[in-house]
């Protein structure tokens, strides 16, 4: 597991992750903040993210596409580029720049997912890959927490635009290195039996045949709303409460903690298989919801049903690319990540805008619709379990 390959890429992910989290945690806190932000409302901040979700849901799959065609680090290295100019959004005041930077931070996210899980499926053995996809996510996740904490005091002490477009340099050197030191790697090992770009897209046809594939994006949907509704509203939440700089600290708190689950789950789903491992986990993220709901008036409840959450949470996402392996063919693995991530920006987009709709009408009712989907989401999970099993007896 220990390649070059991986070592490189996880390396560019905790980069990544120091440079951008605190500008994607507390953007919408940025944009309710009236005196240094927008001074505008929660439901503005998730309209604000809704057309680059979208966006980066849609440009995974032709992410996915060109990863199989052209190789997964020409697609990883396009999709950084939105993270290079995200900074920006600190920087301006001006509503239509803020949304066009964010339209192109989307599309150039879904190039890095689908780039970016395909390099990783690329570079690790199969039966090495739950563990592997712990450390590629915890790097980006570790990465995030060290950002948050350190974000929040910065912009506490020397402001948001400056904060924005330190983030803007960062990105660039981060981005060159890439270029330079990261190996490149095929993207279908038949490179000379390629099929058309059409054809490449007219495969996801295919795969949407499969049950199995249809499960799994019903499980990668619903946990993803959930999210989606809880990193929206918490940081707000514990903002109006306690200040800036306890929602960068619960940024960081909640990042450290999902990094702990990730490393078991990755060890738990190496050992035991994705199929249990995922479901264990949705049924954590659906009673993490309840707490949620439960105590979203309780600052201190709030905070450690949050970081409770998010470890459930991506305990879940640990094991997509075990699926993605396992249910795709080898010229589909970055289709396969294209189409889960699809699944992933629509139910973040969800959540993001149903959650923040709904907060306006009542604080507690956008977390009741979230655990109520990740009841479902935890069926689905134990239906896919359960195919598992009777294909082994078979």
């Amino acid at each position: 597991m220990w390649n070059r390959n991986f070592i490189l890429l996880c390396l560019i992910l905790l980069a990544s992750g120091l440079v951008t989290a605190p500008i994607e945690l507390l953007f919408p806190v940025y944009v309710e903040d009236v005196e240094k932000g927008l001074g505008r409302t929660v439901w503005d901040a998730a309209l604000f993210r809704a057309m680059p979700i979208a966006l980066g849901g849609l440009f995974a799959l032709i992410g996915g596409v060109l990863s199989d065609r052209l190789g997964r680090k020409p697609t990883l290295i396009f999709g950084m580029t939105g993270a290079l100019v995200v900074g920006i959004v600190f920087v301006s005041k001006q509503p239509l720049v803020i949304l066009g930077i964010l339209c192109y931070q989307g599309v150039a996210s879904g190039f890095r997912t689908a780039g970016g899980q395909s390099y990783l499926i690329s570079s690790v053995k199969p039966e090495r890959l739950g563990f592997a996809a712990a450390v590629y996510f915890l790097t980006y996740t570790l990465g995030g927490a060290v950002g948050n904490a350190i974000g929040g005091e910065l912009i506490a002490r020397l402001g948001y635009r400056i904060v924005g477009a330190g983030a803007v340099f960062a990105m660039i050197a981060l981005i060159l290195t890439a270029l330079v030191f990261l190996p490149a790697l095929p993207g279908s090992p038949k490179s000379g039996e390629r099929e058309s770009f059409a054809q490449a897209l007219a495969g996801y046809g295919k795969m949407l045949r499969r049950r199995e594939i249809r499960l799994l994006l019903g499980m990668r949907f619903l946990p993803t709303y959930h999210w989606g509704t809880v990193s929206l509203l918490l940081p707000v939440l514990i903002k109006r409460a306690a200040g800036v700089q306890m929602a960068g600290y619960f940024g960081a708190s909640r990042d450290l903690f999902a990094s702990c689950c990730q490393l078991l789950s990755g060890r738990i789903c190496d050992a035991v298989g994705a199929r249990p491992t995922a479901f264990v986990a949705t049924c954590l993220v659906a009673l993490s919801a309840v707490l949620i709901a439960l105590y979203t008036h309780s600052t201190a409840l709030l905070y450690a049903a949050g970081v409770f959450s998010a470890g459930a949470a991506w305990s879940v996402s640990v094991t997509m690319p075990r699926f993605i392996d396992e249910f795709s063919t080898v010229e589909e693995k970055g289709r396969g990540v294209g189409i889960t991530h699809l699944a992933w920006s629509s139910g973040f987009l969800s959540g993001h805008v149903v959650g923040g709709r709904l907060e306006s009408v009542h604080v507690t009712l956008p977390f009741i619709v979230a655990a109520g989907l990740v009841t479902i989401s935890a069926i689905l999970a134990l239906q896919l379990w359960l195919n598992g099993a009777a294909k082994r007896n078979a």
